[in-house]
C-alpha cells in the first residue's frame, strides 16, 4: 500500500527551537530523536522527543536508543498519539538526507527531519519522506507560533 503524499509538516516554533537546541547540544556529534504527531496529508508534529545517539560513531551517523523508541511506541499505543518520524542533525554537513540515511529509510510513512549543525549555528529543520523504492522527497515545513 502506498503512503498518502504529505503536502506539508506543521511544527510549532517552540518545537523547532527544541530541535535546534538538541543539535547545538550534541555538536560535533549528531543529535537524534523521535517525532510524535498526527495526520497523513498534513502531518502536525505535537511532540519532539530527543533520545541518546547510540551509534558506534555518533559524529558520522545516528542510531536512536532502541529502549527509548520501544518505550515511546508503547506509550503511544496506549493513547491517540503516534510516532510520525524522527530527527537528526548533520554536523558540518547539509540539512538533507545522506547516503547513509537513504540506506536506513525503510518506512515510507516516516518523516525524516534533518538539521545542519556547525560551530556557527544550526539551520531550520527540513523534512523528507522516502516513498517505497524511491529517492527522498522534500516536504515543506511550516513553523507556526
Amino acid at each position: 500500500m502506498t503512503a498518502p503524499m504529505t503536502s506539508h509538516v506543521t511544527l510549532i516554533a517552540a518545537d523547532a527551537e527544541a530541535l535546534r537546541a538538541a543539535a547545538r547540544a550534541a555538536y560535533p556529534d549528531e543529535c537524534c530523536g523521535l517525532l510524535v504527531g498526527e495526520g497523513e496529508a498534513v502531518v502536525r508534529v505535537t511532540e519532539v522527543v530527543p533520545t541518546a545517539n547510540v551509534a558506534e560513531n555518533p559524529r558520522r551517523a545516528f542510531a536512536i536508543d532502541p529502549q527509548a523508541q520501544f518505550d515511546l511506541l508503547r506509550q503511544a499505543r496506549a493513547s491517540a498519539r503516534r510516532v510520525v518520524g524522527h530527527f537528526h542533525s548533520h554536523p558540518d554537513g547539509p540539512a538533507q538526507p545522506s547516503v547513509h540515511d537513504l540506506a536506513m529509510a525503510f518506512d515510507p510513512e516516516a518523516l525524516w527531519l534533518v538539521l545542519a549543525a556547525s560551530a556557527e549555528g544550526v539551520s531550520a529543520p527540513r523534512a523528507f519522506r522516502r516513498p517505497e523504492g524511491e529517492a527522498f522527497i522534500e516536504v515543506p515545513v511550516k513553523v507556526v507560533p
